[in-house]
């Protein structure tokens, strides 16, 4: 075992995951349609090179297919997978596809992506894979052989997942729609046959695409619809208008039902998955689709399952688990203390669709406490709390948010339990490169050493020289910040690639629409980057972090 494997082990981080979504992943040259797919042979490198700096899982993003024109995969179908994750160059080269796909094509996409490897052209890889696509089936077809393994397999996974190809319970698989599914399944298995050491994490969004709001209508409420409320990320709440179960359709197990189909697509490609605020299979914050503007709707709305009598909102009364003697209603309702307590029955009742998923990730042979990760960010209801307890769930904690003047603060590294995921951040939040600089050219640089010279138990003597050194130097910041994280109680710890690779550049800023969300990739020369940049200190050093990291933990004795 290498020194850095030792040191993990030491630590005792059970998981060390590196968050990347498809598109960001990097392309050789000669395949590279302007979009990331993990299938292909510059993300098998990037994969291969994570793996040698020690992470052993990888969170990939929600894997649903999007229109056109949205590049927010939170927005995707819950069954379909976005055929732009197809990588065009195995159709051409690989015995196994019978060589459906000319070379000719993919050297024209290739040669015809738009300027800039660092960025993802959405669009242009929709016209253009689609187009490559139509063409592979056409030439599959064309092809008549039938008892090719290739023909067997694609007759196999048809038959298998006719439960969600079929439309409108007709029986009846179309073939053309059902191609794309049935290479990006076959993609993906050759991808974990390879990395088989690996962890492959999927991300069970929650919200999904209106053409899923409309086939699936009878599931939800008519009149209601999920959004996030004020909270201390988000002020002014969010109007997602994503659909949301109705409760009596998960009374009558439909609801479970549906999502159990929806859990076990997901697992058939990754090993664990991520839930997306988790808030909305326990206690949904709701309102009111017809009040309009949606953001004064959301401000005005209501936890589905906890207003017995709140009086916008009667119509909930019905759906309501927590009693109104359980309710403190000095408070707000979307606040963590809006319900007070509750029995151990109701638990239950609030816990029936998480129940959902960690079953079908048991059944996958999988382990809930390290193969679940519950994205809970400022706000934990008690409800959900009482479901995360009952299930020994871990939060996630987020460090560049910690409030360092308030020692109860959720975000600080010392509240980490050992079943939380920590990191620097996500792919919602600003780079920590480009934090770590605004916070050493001005006050908070010298907060940051005071708190992260505690978190690392340095010595008094040492101590007035690291101060200054990491209030200074950015890089010397992320990385005690990152020595630091694992050296704290949490066992699962997660990296962003802007993070690990020093890029400064934003994936994604929340509410905002823009040309650039969603669009950051990986450096075709990620390797090479990444060691000048972590010689010069500008790139995320791992195995340094974790050996100051150990000796931190030998001062703690």
């Amino acid at each position: 075992m290498s020194e850095l494997g030792q040191n993990l082990q030491r630590l005792r981080i059970k998981r060390l995951v590196l968050q990347i979504h498809d598109p960001a992943f990097p392309s050789t040259a000669d395949e590279d349609v302007g979009r990331g797919s993990p299938n292909s042979h510059g993300a098998a490198e990037f994969i291969g090179f994570l793996q040698g700096l020690g992470f052993n899982g990888v969170q990939f993003g929600p894997q649903g297919q999007t229109a056109r024109s949205t590049p927010c995969p939170y927005d995707g179908r819950l069954f379909p997978h976005d055929f732009r994750s197809v990588a065009l160059k195995p159709l051409v080269e690989d015995s196994y596809w019978r060589g459906i796909l000319s070379r000719g094509t993919l050297e024209g996409i290739v040669e015809g992506r738009p300027d800039g490897t660092y960025r993802t052209h959405h669009e242009y890889a929709w016209d253009e894979v689609s187009a490559a696509m139509d063409e592979a089936f056409a030439c599959f077809l064309a092809r008549g052989e039938g008892q090719a393994e290739v023909d067997l397999d694609f007759a196999a996974f048809c038959a298998g997942n006719d439960s969600w190809l079929a439309k409108n319970g007709s029986g009846v698989v179309d073939a053309k729609a059902a191609f794309p599914q049935f290479v990006l399944d076959r993609q993906r298995r050759v991808l974990r046959s390879r990395f088989p050491e690996l962890s492959f994490y999927g991300d069970l969004q929650i919200g999904m695409s209106r053409d899923d709001a409309q086939e699936f209508a009878s599931l939800f409420h008519p009149d209601y619809l999920m959004g996030a409320p004020p909270s201390r990320t988000n002020p002014e709440g969010q109007p997602w208008g994503y659909a949301v179960f109705h409760p009596e359709q998960i009374e009558s197990g439909n609801a479970q039902a549906f999502l159990r189909r929806r859990v076990q697509r997901m697992l058939s490609g990754f090993d664990g998955v991520r839930i997306d605020h988790p808030h909305g299979m326990v206690c949904p914050w709701v309102y009111r689709r017809d009040v309009e503007p949606p953001h004064v709707g959301v401000r005005s709305g209501s936890r589905l399952h906890e207003s017995p009598n709140v009086v916008d909102h009667p119509g909930l009364a019905d759906f309501a688990i927590a009693t109104t003697d359980q309710l403190d209603q000095s408070g707000e309702p979307f606040g963590e203390g809006w319900v007070t307590e509750l029995t151990d029955k109701q638990v239950r009742r609030y816990s029936v669709l998480i129940d959902v998923v960690l079953d079908c990730v048991r059944e996958a042979g999988g382990d809930p406490t390290s193969d679940v990760a519950c994205e809970v960010l400022s706000t934990l209801p008690y409800p959900l709390r009482r479901v995360m307890e009952h299930h020994g769930l871990g939060r996630f904690r987020v460090v560049q948010k910690a409030k360092l003047d308030t020692p109860e603060d959720v975000y600080r590294i010392e509240q980490a339990c050992s079943n939380d995921w920590i990191m620097m951040g996500n792919h919602d939040t600003p780079p920590i490169w480009m934090l770590a600089r605004g916070w050493c050219d001005g006050r908070r640089g010298h907060d940051w050493g005071e708190y992260l010279a505690d978190r690392l138990l340095i010595p008094e003597a040492s101590r007035a020289a690291f101060v200054r050194q990491v209030s200074s130097d950015p890089g010397e910041l992320v990385h005690a910040l990152f020595a630091a994280i694992l050296a704290s109680n949490a066992q699962h710890v997660s990296v962003f690639f802007t993070d690990l690779l020093g890029m400064s550049g934003f994936y994604n800023s929340p509410g905002v629409v823009n040309d650039t969300n969603w669009t950051l990739r990986v450096p075709p020369d990620f390797a090479v980057l990444y060691e000048q940049r972590c010689r010069e200190g500008r790139a995320l050093d791992v195995a340094r972090c974790a050996r100051v990291a150990v000796e931190a933990l030998g001062r703690h004795g």
